[in-house]
């Protein structure tokens, strides 16, 4: 099956971005077409996310666990997450007074997750295995965390024409509004 040629551009282009090549956003579309079909990443990334989701659950979890709940919790909150970060950068961007790039960043941002979710996987991946020593694969996995964070900082940085500390500002809001929506999430499963 082959991959329809504006999403392949925009992987391509988040791929670059990924070895922090500025040029990768010549790959991304600039109108409404493209910021809509851009939310198309998070259908391509939801079986990740759902694999990330079963290496979280705990062995409790696992013997004790309404599937049927935790799953539409959790897709609720990854619906939420999707829907409330472009939203939450609306005010963002105009108080950075770069509001006019808004719709830019959020396509590339978008498409920017299918990478870091595809490296996030294969650490979680990795470490829930137990075919690497435990100090390794939790090396691995801050190891990633850490070039994620790199690479979100730097799509924020290029995409939006800002300055290193405004990007650090991004990037928190984007970690602090996925942990806030992944405890609710998990604190509205677990309660039941």
């Amino acid at each position: 099956m082959a991959i329809p040629a504006d999403i392949a551009k925009a992987l391509h282009g988040a791929w670059r971005l990924a070895r922090f090549d500025r040029a990768g956003l010549a790959f991304f579309g600039h109108d409404e077409a493209a910021f809509i079909r851009s939310f198309g990443a998070a259908v391509i990334i939801y079986p990740a996310f759902l694999v990330l989701l079963a290496l979280r659950l705990s062995d409790t979890e696992w013997q004790e666990a309404d599937w049927l709940h935790i799953f539409l919790v959790e897709t609720i909150g990854y619906v939420i997450a999707w829907v409330a970060f472009p939203l939450i950068m609306v005010p963002v961007t105009r108080f950075l007074l770069r509001e006019h790039l808004w719709l830019d960043f959020i396509v590339v941002y978008n498409w920017s997750q299918v990478v870091q979710i595809g490296f996030v996987v294969i650490a979680n991946g990795l470490a829930e295995s137990g075919m690497l020593p435990s100090p390794l694969a939790a090396g691995i996995a801050s190891a990633v965390t850490l070039a994620v964070l790199g690479y979100q900082w730097f799509v924020a940085r290029v995409a939006l024409d800002i300055s290193g500390a405004a990007a650090v500002m991004i990037v928190l809001v984007d970690l602090v509004l996925g942990v806030f929506i992944s405890r609710i999430a998990q604190a509205y499963h677990s309660a039941l």
